[in-house]
C-alpha cells in the first residue's frame, strides 16, 4: 500500500473550455462553490500535496495556498499540463484527475494504487461500464522524463504515452457520476441538480475566504 503522503495529486484546469463558451471552467460555481473545490475536497483525503495545472486566473486557483503550475508550452493538451505540473512534485508517485470531475470517487486513488502493486504495473488507471477513464492516472513520478520526451516526439495522447509503460486498468463498480466531466452547460445543470441532491456531508467545503 502507498501511504497517501507520498501521492501527490494532480488537478488538471487548463482546458479552453471550448463547449462552455470559453469560461474558466475550474471556476464555474457549482452548489456556490467553484468546481475544482469540488475536485479538490474529494482528493485530499486521498492524497499528500495538492497541485493545480491551470494557465489563467491563478490568484482565484491559489485560494487553497496550492502551487498553481502554467503549461511551459501552450497548446499540449492536458498532457502538457501534467508535464509542466510535475516540475512541482516532489512526491514518489503522482495521481492526476480533471478539474471538472467535481464526484471524484472518494477512494479512487487507494484502489489504483492497489492495482498498480498486483499487477506490478508502471500507471493504473480506472475503466468504468463505459470506457478507460484515461486522466485519473496514477504512476511513479520518476516517469516525468518519459512523458517529457513523448511531449517532445510529437506525442499528444495520454493513452499513446501510456501505451508504451505497463498499465494495470482497474474496472471500478462505481455508478455516476463518478467520472462525469462537466463539459457542457447541460453537465453544469445536471452536476448542480446532484449536488442539491446530495446529503451535506458528501458536500465539499465552502471555499475559503
Amino acid at each position: 500500500m502507498i501511504p497517501r503522503e507520498q501521492v501527490t495529486g494532480v488537478i488538471l484546469c487548463g482546458g479552453q473550455a471550448v463547449r462552455m463558451g470559453g469560461t474558466e471552467k475550474g471556476l464555474l460555481p457549482l452548489a456556490g462553490t467553484p468546481m475544482f473545490a469540488h475536485v479538490r475536497a474529494r482528493l485530499a483525503p486521498q492524497v499528500g500535496p495538492v497541485v493545480l495545472s491551470a494557465n489563467r486566473e491563478a490568484a482565484s486557483y491559489a485560494c487553497f495556498g496550492d502551487p498553481v503550475v502554467p503549461d511551459r508550452v501552450p497548446g499540449l493538451g492536458p498532457l502538457g499540463g501534467l508535464d509542466a505540473a510535475l516540475d512541482a512534485v516532489t512526491t514518489p508517485y503522482t495521481f492526476c484527475c480533471p478539474g471538472d470531475a467535481p464526484f471524484l470517487a472518494l477512494s479512487l486513488v487507494a484502489r489504483l494504487a492497489t492495482a498498480l502493486a498486483a499487477e506490478g504495473a508502471e500507471v493504473a488507471m480506472p475503466r468504468d461500464a463505459e470506457r478507460v477513464q484515461q486522466l485519473f492516472l496514477l504512476f511513479p513520478t520518476a516517469l516525468h522524463g518519459t512523458l517529457t520526451a513523448y511531449l517532445a516526439g510529437g506525442g499528444r495522447s495520454v493513452l499513446g504515452w501510456t501505451d508504451g509503460l505497463r498499465t494495470a486498468v482497474l474496472t471500478v463498480p462505481d455508478v455516476p457520476p463518478a467520472f462525469l466531466n462537466v463539459n457542457t452547460p447541460a453537465a453544469a445543470a445536471a452536476a448542480a441538480a446532484h449536488l442539491h441532491d446530495a446529503p451535506p456531508h458528501a458536500r465539499p467545503a465552502p471555499e475559503p475566504s
